[in-house]
């Protein structure tokens, strides 16, 4: 039979549990980054997005480095619009030039008429956030001519040979109808 002590029962409650006094710097760490993660999630999920475009776009453009052919298969503009539309211009313009900027130094493609690629971009990051009400796929579409209205001439007016131009012209509008229509509205929905 288990004999009641009150003394000591009383004594072992108000004792300190060990583990919390040896610990409680890592745990008062874990709870204020849990309460830090809980507070800024949008932020932090937006950060992240973020990021997985510009790799994303960094590495569609790394077959550039072996093939002199500028073909429009990449990921770039999917990027730039779906960011556009979930969270703002300036958002899409940080993922669109950053994308642009690292993957034309990779593939050591980075010279002045790049310049026009970069207009074309901006150009994108801003205008895409007013067509949140067409959809992604309409957006998406309109965002990939109008980008390539502004560097077809561009290009031709640097020098760019017009078959070139117009390859990467036809390439790169048939690659993004096909992604716009298939491939951006999982990526939006997953997102937004």
């Amino acid at each position: 039979m288990v004999k009641y002590n009150r003394r000591r029962v009383k004594a072992w409650a108000k004792s300190k549990v060990p583990f919390l006094i040896e610990k409680r710097l890592s745990i008062a760490l874990v709870v204020l980054a849990m309460l830090l993660l809980y507070i800024f999630r949008d932020v932090i999920q937006m950060v992240a997005v973020m990021a997985a475009f510009i790799i994303l776009g960094i590495f569609s453009l790394i077959y550039n480095r072996w093939i002199k052919l500028s073909l429009g298969a990449e990921l770039v503009m999917l990027g730039t619009v779906v960011t556009g539309l979930v969270y703002g211009r300036w958002q899409a313009l940080i993922v669109g030039v950053v994308a642009l900027f690292f993957a034309e130094v990779i593939t050591d493609r980075f010279t002045y008429s790049t310049f026009v690629s970069f207009i074309g971009i901006f150009v994108v990051a801003m205008v895409a956030p007013m067509l949140q009400n067409v959809g992604i796929t309409s957006a998406g579409i309109l965002m990939t001519i109008l980008y390539d209205v502004i560097i077809a001439p561009g290009y031709l007016l640097m020098g760019s040979s017009p078959l070139r131009t117009t390859l990467f012209v036809a390439t790169h509008i048939l690659f993004n109808i096909w992604m716009f229509m298939f491939i951006a509205p999982f990526v939006f929905r997953l997102v937004a």
